[in-house]
């Protein structure tokens, strides 16, 4: 089995792996009523806190950020009118755009008051939905990998 084919394989059983124990970690604090109010990150030195804070809300904002670059661009970008054709039918990207700005500047003010007072969950959510992200670009770069095809012929594959 060629070298990269294996590698995908290995992407592909690592991130169904980390995936399963995340899951697994999900029904674990369900099924024993675990409360978060026992973590207080007030107690927390300010350099430790902010050793976690800081990445977590730095790509957390990078990507609050991409969706609101792409819903201005949207609501900024003058387009010619349709074809007398084309007119029956409407366009509702102007409106999901200023939507998804409005959205994504309260997510990233959410997130900052959270990280200002420290909760809990300003930091969780961020970061479970980072992990999903990335196991999920792993775990499709391994398909992706396992499933394309040589482009040398057999012939000149084996010399």
């Amino acid at each position: 089995m060629p070298r990269p084919r294996i590698f995908g394989y290995l992407a592909v059983l690592f991130a169904l792996i980390l995936t399963g124990f995340f899951i697994y970690s999900l029904t674990l604090v369900f099924n024993e009523n675990i409360t978060f109010s026992q973590i207080d990150l007030q107690q927390l030195s300010n350099f430790t806190f902010y050793a976690i804070a800081a990445p977590i809300g730095l790509v957390s904002m990078v990507v609050i950020g991409t969706g609101f670059w792409i819903g201005w661009t949207i609501l900024a970008i003058k387009v010619v009118p349709p074809m007398p054709e084309i007119v029956e039918k409407k366009d509702f990207s102007k409106i999901k755009a200023f939507f998804m700005c409005i959205i994504t500047l309260a997510l990233g003010v959410l997130l900052i008051y959270g990280i200002y007072i420290r909760n809990f969950w300003a930091l969780a959510i961020p970061a479970a939905a980072i992990c999903i992200v990335i196991l999920g670009a792993v775990f499709w770069v391994g398909i992706a990998i396992i499933t394309t095809r040589s482009t040398l012929p057999e012939e000149k594959q084996k010399s």
